[in-house]
């Protein structure tokens, strides 16, 4: 029977093969054919074009030509236009009166020009010859229909055949299709996991969710966005195959834990988002509760005792009175989760309220930011830097805010952030560029005392390779000392691209920039990198400064660091200060400067004005 199935299938190919090089020489010739029609058409219309022209007295040997030209081809079949000679008796026929009346046509227009004969002879003979060329345009459209007809013919045959090949392959390998089906099932679905956790890939499992949000709209479901507390400890401390380790067995945890119509899936590193359906609220918690307590007990069996917290935000989606999407509902409970990131709510949290709020804040502020840009709404502060060796302020730092029109004022740590995510924090730092030097070039062109100021930089900024020219530009523009301006980033950029830094530090040096690490401390960035990051300034973060459960630790630390700076000749800044004995206690150590609330606070440029013209 195999054998049979073979032989059969062999005879069907081949009829395949022959009819399909058939086919496709039929097609040829139809087109071919096609042109051919075209031609012939072109030379009934020239023809009677150049009798008209010639009784307008303005002769055209040029179209002469051309007509001489395509009927020669067709005659010959040998010329430039590539014209089929179709062997068709009543075609050439039709052809060879057609050329010999084309001849008469060339003879009356010489007789014209010559006065021989009259216009209306000329006339006559145009008449007949475009009756001619009439019949031999049909003669040409009748071959071609014989040849399409034929053309039809062959392609019902091989429709015919290839009918009868698939009925004999279905019926052949049917019980081998079913089962490939399966196999592809399965390598599909595998395709569309992640492959080291098993849970889907963030867009299969979006394409999924939705899937089931549609289909099943009475359904009470919840979705989860979830990570570790700080999982970059895991994989800096005990490396990263142990770090994957943990990730692989948290979605063997995560997808052993899913019942009917549930989905889990990964967004990237250790980010997991998760659709549940559930009865009671409260039963979201407690199964996500019980999979993180499991995946703790694995890190503290393999790793001597240490474990991460998690961190969840939910959305449910009866909560939400709009008809939202999943990506909408995946970053609504993403936001949730970055409230347990701030460490203001618990590891799980709910999307409510007070987070829509903020949401729509944010979103507002989203709206209007960049209008806000173009009306110039936002304002430069300064907070004076006081030098411990004089007593006098040695310098300021420019802090901007957003004063709206209606003159409430956004705190920059409401509006930071939405510039930073949507990528617009370079257009602000550049804007408070270039307001301290708009200000900066009218305090030196009065004559008035100027002392430096302090920018600061987003870790945004370093990815852009033009920064650095774009703020000499500025700078330039103004006219400014470099001198008086310095560039303040904060140590985050180091943790994720520490030559990055090193590279754009360097490059800043060289255009003249002063530069200061902002906030150390208050990250990872380590102590070594200060011997190979040619800085300015150093800035010891206010955490250190804030009331805190061991406070000769914190001091001992800060004086760690300023000893260890100043063998790199860096200067010293104690930020958030808010003590007179910190003062004084910081004097003794060696900083070098003071910026804090003990001092001064952020201040509009006419009150800093007014300390430099006092000579504070």
């Amino acid at each position: 029977m195999k054998r049979f199935f073979i032989r059969g299938l062999t005879v069907l190919f081949t009829l395949l093969i022959l009819f399909g090089g058939i086919t496709l020489h039929t097609v040829i010739q139809s087109q071919a054919n096609g042109q051919l029609i075209n031609y012939v058409g072109i030379v009934r219309g020239a023809a009677q074009r150049l009798v008209k022209l010639e009784l307008a007295d303005k002769p055209n040997d040029e179209l002469i030509q051309y007509l001489d030209d395509i009927i020669n081809e067709l005659v010959s079949g040998d010329g430039p236009y590539g014209l089929p000679t179709p062997q068709d008796s009543t075609y050439q026929e039709n052809l060879k009166i057609l050329d010999r009346m084309w001849k008469q046509i060339k003879g009356g227009v010489s007789a014209y020009r010559n006065e021989e004969t009259g216009g209306d002879a000329l006339l006559l003979l145009s008449e007949a010859y475009f009756i001619q060329a009439n019949d031999t345009v049909f003669a040409a459209e009748a071959y071609s229909n014989r040849q399409t007809h034929v053309l039809l013919t062959v392609c019902i045959v091989m429709l015919v055949i290839m009918l009868l090949t698939w009925v004999f392959i279905l019926f052949a390998f049917s019980k081998n299709l079913l089962s490939l089906e399966k196999s592809n099932k399965k390598l599909s679905d595998l395709a569309r996991r992640d492959t080291l956790t098993g849970v889907y890939l963030i867009d299969t499992f979006k394409e999924k969710a939705q899937q089931l949000l549609d289909d099943l709209p009475g359904e009470r479901f919840a979705v989860l966005y979830t990570d570790f507390a700080d999982f970059k400890y895991i994989n800096d401390v005990f490396g990263y195959a142990y770090g994957d380790n943990v990730l692989s067995h948290y979605g063997d945890i995560l997808r052993a834990g899913l019942r009917q119509n549930e989905l889990c899936g990964r967004v990237s590193a250790d980010n997991f988002v998760l659709l549940l359906r559930y009865e009671d609220r409260a039963e979201i918690v407690s199964r996500q509760r019980q999979a993180d307590k499991q995946i703790r007990g694995f890190m503290h069996d393999s790793c001597d005792g240490q474990w991460l917290s998690t961190c969840c935000g939910i959305c449910c989606v009866e909560d939400i009175s709009e008809d939202l999407k999943i990506d909408v509902l995946l970053d609504r409970a993403n936001f949730a989760r970055k409230t347990v990131k701030t460490g203001t709510r618990q590891n799980y949290v709910y999307y409510d309220e007070s987070i829509r709020t903020r949401l729509r804040e944010e979103k507002d502020i989203e709206n209007r930011m960049q209008t806000a840009l173009e009306r110039r709404e936002f304002t430069v502060y300064y907070q004076p830097k006081v030098d411990l060796r004089t007593g006098k302020i040695g310098g300021a730092e420019a802090l901007v805010r957003w004063q709206t029109q209606d003159d409430t004022v956004i705190g920059p740590d409401r509006f930071i952030p939405v510039f930073e995510r949507k990528f617009m924090i370079a257009q602000l730092d550049q804007f408070v560029l270039e307001e301290v030097c708009r200000w900066l070039r009218r305090q030196l062109d009065a004559g008035k005392r100027v002392l430096p100021v302090s920018v600061n930089v987003s870790r945004l900024q370093f990815y852009d390779q033009n920064f650095v020219e774009r703020y000499v530009e500025i700078r330039e523009r103004y006219q400014i000392p470099p001198q008086l301006l310095e560039i303040e980033f904060t140590e985050t950029i180091a943790v994720e691209n520490t030559s990055l830094l090193v590279a754009t530090v360097n490059k800043l040096k060289r255009a003249g920039f002063s530069c200061a690490i902002d906030d150390f401390g208050k990250g990872y960035s380590s102590l070594s990198l200060l011997k190979s990051l040619p800085i300015d300034t150093l800035k010891v973060d206010g955490f250190f400064f804030s009331e805190g459960a061991d406070r000769e630790r914190d001091m001992a630390v800060v004086q760690g660091v300023i000893d260890l700076v100043k063998k790199f000749r860096v200067n010293t800044v104690a930020e958030g200060v808010e003590h007179a004995e910190q003062v004084e206690y910081l004097r003794k150590i060696g900083c070098d400067f003071i910026q804090g609330y003990v001092f001064y606070r952020p201040m509009p440029k006419g009150e800093y004005e007014k300390l430099l013209d006092d000579g504070k």
